[in-house]
């Protein structure tokens, strides 16, 4: 299988399905992780553009810690909102490259509003890609990459728990020291 996770920040999907996704690649699946923004104005001290360095090498670091490829869509913190073509296109290019039988994403009922765009974003995204004509700027996919499948889409935690009552669990005991 093709796992495709997909989440705002680097270090949301970490924090929230980490587990759940080393335990994918360890039964085989190929595994994606895209982070929609860079995460650069989530620190006191450290300026944005020090910042979105240090995020990114520390996701791609995590990523090659479980076998996962780690790949980033090149927003900042706060440029994911609705309507917003450019990011739609860049995700649908995303998972028109990461081809998944499954997409991970936030919870569209989430505390934070960059979490809940992303999640609408995805939604919107993932049935965008599945149109054949559909024209997009490419960066991951190319020419020849066919329309996306329609795949279920699985909401990971909020982080938090607010607003998020779950009807599936993963048992990562096996992958929990990773």
């Amino acid at each position: 299988m093709n796992i495709l996770a997909i989440g705002c920040h680097p270090d949301d999907v970490e924090i929230a399905c980490a587990g759940t996704l080393a335990k994918c690649v360890k039964r085989g699946d190929k595994v994606t992780v895209c982070h929609v923004s860079s995460g650069n104005l989530g620190h006191v001290i450290i300026p944005p553009d020090e910042l979105r360095v240090i995020r990114a090498n520390e996701a791609k670091k995590a990523g090659s810690l479980a076998g996962i490829e780690v790949i980033s869509a090149g927003f900042d913190d706060l440029e994911i909102y609705d309507n917003n073509k450019e990011a739609r296109d860049k995700i649908v290019d995303v998972i028109r490259y990461a081809n998944p039988d499954v997409i991970i994403t936030h919870n569209p009922d989430d505390y934070m509003p960059d979490h809940t765009a992303v999640s609408r974003l995805v939604f919107d995204a993932s049935f965008t890609a599945t149109l054949p004509n559909y024209d997009y700027p490419r960066v991951f996919s190319d020419e020849n990459t066919p329309p996306a499948k329609l795949v279920p889409i699985y909401y990971m935690d909020t982080l938090a728990g607010v607003n998020f009552n779950p009807t599936e669990f993963v048992d990562i005991s096996e992958v929990i020291d990773l």
